[in-house]
């Protein structure tokens, strides 16, 4: 797909977006429109880069068994692309960026089981956010369909950019929330993609009382949805997954 007219329609949705689901929402439906049929955003923890065990990953398009090796088998503490797209600091094929370096064993093995899952042909996009709060984006597309051309690729940055930037101000840390340890808890499994139901059974608690813990949790963070809930209370040193 080709064209580079930014789509003023999602532009004003990401500016009246009042949740980071929300938001995550738009930048996947904006990278559909481009051509892509799989989207992640990927979380920066300072200091560490994207590939940390505290960065938060939300998935869409992947199949169940690319989520399970990815994210709860691991395979993004070795994923090479993020790093390499955010040290290239522009938008990057993934193709490129595994070739602009020499990868480790264990990197090959995760490529060729990547290619194995038929994930092979996307783009990375490296996201700029205040005071060193950035993320990553992934755009993958069918596998042997032509990718957009650069001008389609620098227009979908601008608005990846802009969402992300909304995000951080949905999720700004200007305060302590101070959770309580079960709140804590609650949200951990949370961030591990628990559904209240498994976070009721693991802490042998009500549906109820996770549900309750869940309103307070987002009243103290400010937040209006789970994914804003997680990003914040990492951001805050609250949680770690």
């Amino acid at each position: 797909m080709t064209g580079s007219h930014l789509d003023e329609e999602a532009v004003d949705r990401l500016l009246a977006a009042t949740s980071v689901a929300e938001l995550l929402e738009i930048m996947h439906e904006a990278s559909i429109a481009i051509g892509g049929d799989k989207f992640s955003y990927h979380t920066e923890v300072m200091f560490e880069g994207i590939a940390s065990v505290l960065s938060e990953v939300y998935s869409v398009g992947f199949s169940d068994e690319w989520r399970t090796y990815y994210i709860d088998q691991g395979a993004r503490l070795i994923d090479p692309g993020p790093d390499i797209t955010m040290r290239r600091g522009k938008p990057t094929t993934w193709h490129d960026a595994l070739s602009s370096r020499r990868l480790t064993r264990a990197e090959l093995d995760y490529v060729a089981e990547t290619v194995r899952m038929g994930i092979t042909s996307g783009y990375g996009f490296p996201l700029w956010g205040p005071n060193g709060h950035n993320a990553y984006v992934a755009v993958g597309f069918p596998p042997g369909e032509p990718l957009p051309d650069l001008p389609t690729i620098n227009t979908h940055h601008m608005l990846l950019t802009n969402g992300h930037q909304k995000i951080c101000e949905l999720t700004a840390a200007n305060a302590d929330p101070s959770l309580s340890l079960r709140e804590r808890e609650v949200l951990t499994w949370a961030g591990r993609g628990k559904s209240n139901t498994d976070i009721a059974t693991i802490l042998a608690i009500s549906g109820d009382t996770v549900a309750t813990y869940m309103r307070r949790i987002f009243a103290k963070l400010d937040c209006h949805d789970r994914i804003g809930a997680v990003i914040k209370a990492l951001r805050l040193g609250q949680i770690h997954i």
